[in-house]
């Protein structure tokens, strides 16, 4: 399952490479972003290094504004 969910990331970063209208783009990162923080949770143990994560996901949006 894994392997899906790394494709799908992989495949809406190219779909977003190519995106013209900036809403669907920005849905697109949004998604790119909750995936990727998805896949980082499972592969890290548990503790407080989320935060930054979240941190970095809302830097990314704000600069995106």
């Amino acid at each position: 399952m894994s392997e899906q969910k790394k494709e799908l990331w992989r495949e809406l970063c190219e779909e977003a490479a190519f995106e013209q209208d900036p809403q669907k783009l920005h849905e697109l990162v949004r998604e790119i972003i909750r995936l990727l923080e998805a896949k980082e949770q499972r592969s890290q143990k548990p503790s407080s290094s989320t935060d930054s994560t979240t941190q970095t996901a809302g830097q990314f949006e704000s600069t995106q504004r």
